[in-house]
């Protein structure tokens, strides 16, 4: 093989080693964006007219984004971000203890709803390629309601959430951790009773929940 070939063909494999590598980093994107579908177990104290009431069952849907501080992971494996969550419904249904609706034999349905956002700190460690371990502590400004029978209330709430994914590529799970407190309006049919009892009400409980990123 004379000294031409030989260029030609160290030419071409540096040209496809340059490819290849480009098209692996390529298939390694940032997947800062994620969608959480939620399932909800939730506590809810409003003492002394409701001692804590647990959830019957619950879902939740959060899209957010994770907005990182640094391009180049420290170690080559961890990077630390600020998590935004744009938008994050939820609903719990929950079963008073002792009160019976009338002609029906069962529990009376308290259903309690909040929409909020939410940002804070996060962390993210990256073992091996697409593998990402995700951990986050956010601050959740929310629109609180509950509604039982007539009763209706409504108010800011307070929310807390921290928890941690582990996700491959595109899908993972994970786990959070959701708590606070409000103090919640009477709605009457001329609007909000300013003038009525608020009442203190507290929410702890957890979400298990499958994640998209992207």
């Amino acid at each position: 093989m004379n000294k031409q070939k030989f260029f030609i063909i160290i030419c071409l494999l540096a040209v496809c080693m340059t490819s290849f590598s480009q098209s692996r980093r390529r298939r390694v994107p940032t997947r800062n964006h994620y969608i959480n579908l939620n399932y909800v177990q939730t506590k809810i104290d409003q003492s002394p007219r409701w001692p804590e009431i647990k959830s019957e069952w619950g879902a939740g849907f959060t899209v957010g984004q994770t907005f990182y501080l640094h391009k180049k992971p420290i170690g080559g494996f961890m990077k630390f971000g600020i998590d935004a969550t744009w938008f994050d419904i939820n609903y719990t249904n929950h079963n008073i203890p002792g009160s019976k609706q009338e002609k029906k034999d069962k529990e009376e349905v308290l259903h309690e709803a909040e929409v909020s956002m939410g940002v804070g700190p996060s962390l993210t460690f990256t073992p091996v390629k697409e593998l990402n371990i995700h951990g986050y502590f956010r601050y959740a400004p929310t629109c609180s309601a509950l509604y039982a029978g007539d009763d209706i209330s409504v108010n800011y709430a307070s929310m807390f959430v921290g928890g941690a994914s582990l996700s491959f590529g595109v899908i993972g799970v994970g786990i959070e951790s959701r708590w606070g407190d409000a103090k919640h309006y009477p709605i009457e049919l001329e609007g909000i009773n300013d003038d009525g009892d608020r009442l203190k009400t507290k929410f702890n409980g957890m979400r298990a929940y499958v994640t998209f990123r992207f």
